[in-house]
């Protein structure tokens, strides 16, 4: 890193430290210029052009007399919704360590967030359990409703609604979902919407022939279990059913040149189109299929953009 990057970082730094100091310790004196500085690594000039910035902006007051002091900025709605979302960022780095991302990965996410915070700005939040699901299924939602729609982990969504934390919003989950989140709504507009699975379009009424080889590609490890558990089963007493995760046919492609149907997520299927050239018929289906809930979703929409 350079010298004007580091100066740079380092003046970003010292900022959010202030500012965080300023949201959850309003009214709170702050130490001297010169103590800050010391503390920090940093030269006093540094430091006073960090407070000059906070002080045009609402977090600190400073004059010659009080010493320079947080203000109380934010209601206390407001600090409690910054902790409990610090907590929860702070929850996501663990496990994003823990799967082998570095801090500066995380650095770029988070850049990557903000950069675009104007265009993920939305109304509405999709949630379910099997994230790599809900990340696509969110995508659908957006093509559906034609406006963004915000992803939450389903613990994550669960435990901010628990806490208070999400307001003037339109909760999205799968039928499955929304007895778990029901009673701490309070007020917000949640819509439980119809999702299906792709297994499910598999059944005698569709004239499949009698044991018929039918490969599915799991969206997930979690999908892959969920399938054998509760469609499996069912199946394989009329087919010869293999289920296998994305990253388990790439690495036995052969299998796919004995499969008399593919079956999977519309998303995966367009995104390995080359690599169902070989398979002999293929079945893709989408995540939702609820046009009475896409209508509901976008009504919510409305009445809340002609609340603000």
């Amino acid at each position: 890193m350079g010298i004007i990057d580091g100066l740079f970082f380092r003046h970003q730094i010292i900022k959010l430290k202030l500012i965080k100091e300023a949201i959850e310790n309003p009214n709170k004196r702050l130490p001297t210029a010169k103590e800050l500085a010391r503390k920090n690594g940093v030269s006093e000039l540094t430091i006073k052009k960090v407070e000059k910035e906070l002080v045009h902006r609402g977090y600190i007051v400073s004059n010659k007399k009080g010493g320079t002091r947080t203000m109380g900025k934010f209601a206390k709605e407001q600090i409690s919704s910054f902790i409990a979302s610090r907590e929860s960022f702070r929850a996501l780095t663990d496990t994003l360590l823990k799967h082998g991302f570095t801090p500066e990965d995380i650095v770029a996410l988070v850049y990557d967030v903000l950069s675009n915070i104007k265009n993920n700005q939305s109304l509405v939040i999709y949630s379910e359990k099997d994230d790599r699901i809900a990340i696509f299924a969110k995508k659908e939602l957006e093509h559906k409703t034609g406006s963004n729609v915000i992803f939450k982990p389903f613990d994550t969504l669960r435990t901010e609604l628990m806490n208070n934390v999400i307001s003037n919003k339109v909760i999205v989950v799968p039928f499955y979902c929304y007895s778990q989140i029901e009673s701490y709504k309070n007020g917000l507009k949640v819509v439980p919407i119809k999702t299906v699975h792709p297994l499910e379009f598999i059944s005698p009424a569709h004239d499949i022939p009698y044991s018929s080889r039918i490969f599915y590609i799991a969206a997930s490890k979690l999908d892959k279990e969920n399938a054998l558990s509760i469609y499996y089963d069912v199946l394989s007493k009329r087919y010869r059913v293999y289920i296998y995760t994305q990253d388990e046919l790439f690495a036995n492609k052969h299998l796919l040149n004995y499969a008399d149907i593919v079956v999977a997520f519309s998303w995966i299927l367009e995104s390995e189109k080359d690599f169902m050239k070989g398979a002999k018929s293929v079945v893709k289906v989408d995540r939702i299929d609820d046009d009475e809930g896409v209508r509901m979703v976008k009504a919510y929409i409305n009445e809340l953009m002609g609340e603000s």
